[in-house]
């Protein structure tokens, strides 16, 4: 059992690092089959991460018509913040507005692939697919500025402990620590990407039950929205741990997938206790939440407000009976 990274297609190295180090290999879906960032195929290299897309038609149509809109974009908003304000058009826009929403988007792709009901019938999954290439620009432009913004500081604060010589007491205050993990604008739309999110999960023909994400908005979000969410356990890695590499992943995902599979007791705990997860450099901390007698497409479709979703008529691996999040704190 893979855990699958939500509610994002794209990825850091940090986050990804993070998460390999408590579960090993794990999954990140793409809307579609386009080229991987640098820092994304690093981790498929590494066999850290596995890309899966889980509709693959009409990724050429789909790419094409989400380009023209780009263009747009770039014509309406101007280059500064044109991402994040095509993503607030595509979402916010009237239908009375010379605007091309998602759905006038995937419209537009159906008729390029010659769907002729394309004007009669939305399409919500192509609607989706088209939001989530832009979020995942979105999210990779914002750590490229991020990563530049952060480099610059290093090099003001280097220059002036090189300028000063002397240890400055007063100046240290104003010192802070560089992060260089989560994408700080990964709340941004949160509502709009899960639901999106969310709908490739409905179209994927093998979910897990396992859930990881390093968003602790989308998490507080899960459960603002579906109450029976509750903790489970409190883990940690332990880069001191003598157990052989690999040991804890399988360890720790064993534990998991029998949760998922079987009516929580307090014996489950017990058990969780005894786990340790073997990991390089600081501890990561990782908390487990559960979802209690759903299955993770009845959940996410719940927690994402998408009624009439199919989500009971289909079975998910292993026959879970539980849906798991981890939240790792990277």
């Amino acid at each position: 059992m893979k855990p699958l990274y939500f509610p994002y297609t794209y990825i850091t190295e940090p986050v990804a690092e993070a998460v390999a180090a408590c579960f090993g290999q794990f999954t990140v879906y793409r809307p579609l089959a386009d080229r991987l960032p640098p820092s994304m195929q690093m981790g498929v290299d590494k066999d850290i991460i596995e890309i899966r897309v889980p509709l693959q038609d009409d990724g050429d149509a789909l790419k094409a018509a989400a380009e023209s809109y780009w263009q747009w974009a770039r014509l309406h908003t101007g280059s500064p913040g044109t991402l994040r304000t095509s993503l607030k058009t595509l979402t916010s826009a009237g239908a009375g507005l010379d605007t091309p929403r998602p759905s006038r988007i995937a419209a537009d792709v159906k008729e390029r692939i010659g769907d002729s009901a394309s004007e009669k019938t939305a399409d919500p999954v192509l609607s989706s697919r088209i939001f989530l290439y832009f979020a995942q620009l979105f999210d990779q432009q914002s750590r490229e500025v991020d990563r530049a913004m952060m480099d610059s500081i290093q090099k003001e604060q280097d220059l002036i402990r090189e300028l000063k010589v002397e240890q400055d007491d007063l100046a240290a205050e104003f010192e802070f620590e560089l992060q260089g993990g989560q994408n700080i604008n990964s709340s941004y739309l949160i509502s709009d990407r899960l639901e999106a999110w969310t709908r490739m999960l409905l179209n994927d023909s093998r979910p897990p039950p396992l859930f990881v994400t390093d968003s602790s908005s989308v998490l507080e979000q899960l459960r603002d929205r579906v109450p029976a969410v509750e903790k489970i356990a409190d883990l940690e890695t332990n880069p001191h741990s003598d157990a052989a590499p690999g040991t804890g992943h399988s360890q720790l995902v064993s534990y998991l997938d029998d949760i998922a599979s079987n009516k929580w007791t307090a014996a489950w705990a017990e058990r969780g206790a005894d786990i340790t997860i073997p990991g390089a450099g600081d501890s990561i901390a990782l908390q487990i939440y559960m979802a209690p007698g759903q299955n993770c497409l009845q959940f996410f479709s719940r927690a994402a407000g998408i009624e009439d979703s199919g989500a009971d008529l289909r079975p998910v691996e292993a026959n879970s009976v539980n849906t798991l999040i981890a939240l790792v704190d990277a």
